[in-house]
């Protein structure tokens, strides 16, 4: 008798000592604001645009339409660039992240200046599929891109 009092006493002590590992309930969060919800395990597309010698690369980035989408643009140059996307944006929620600097107009995102050795992330979910052009719009540059909606 005295090998199963000393296992039950073992349980009882671990079980004081660690609550929530003898349980066999699931654990739940403390602050239910914390819990995931079925939105945040759709995982976010990243598409990653270098810009280098004055073009984009790639120039054709594709994203797929309804899915969250980050897209991270990296100016390995050392003079400005500009990311500007014409009407694809409006009416669009969007965050811009990193140091370049946002314009935003009536209609809402209009282009990220982005410096030298500078990089932008925008944060978005596109719906409607298409292509849509991007263009630097910096004086002499001529760089341009399409952005295409799968």
């Amino acid at each position: 008798m005295r090998p199963a009092l000393f296992i039950t006493g073992l349980l009882i002590v671990t079980a004081l000592v660690w609550p929530g590992r003898v349980s066999a309930e699931p654990s739940v969060p403390a602050d239910p604001a914390q819990a995931l919800s079925a939105n945040d395990l759709v995982l976010e597309e990243e598409v990653l645009v270098r810009i280098r010698d004055r073009k984009f690369m790639p120039s054709t980035v594709r994203v797929h339409a309804g899915r969250k989408t980050k897209l991270v643009f990296k100016n390995q140059d050392a003079e400005l660039h500009v990311f500007m996307p014409g009407t694809l944006f409006n009416g669009i929620s969007l965050s811009v992240e990193g140091n370049g600097a946002p314009e935003f107009g009536e209609q809402g995102f209009r282009k990220v200046i982005i410096p030298g050795d500078g990089m932008a992330e925008l944060r978005f979910t596109l719906e409607q599929p298409g292509r849509y052009p991007f263009i630097c719009d910096m004086p002499g540059h001529e760089m341009r891109g399409t952005l295409v909606v799968e």
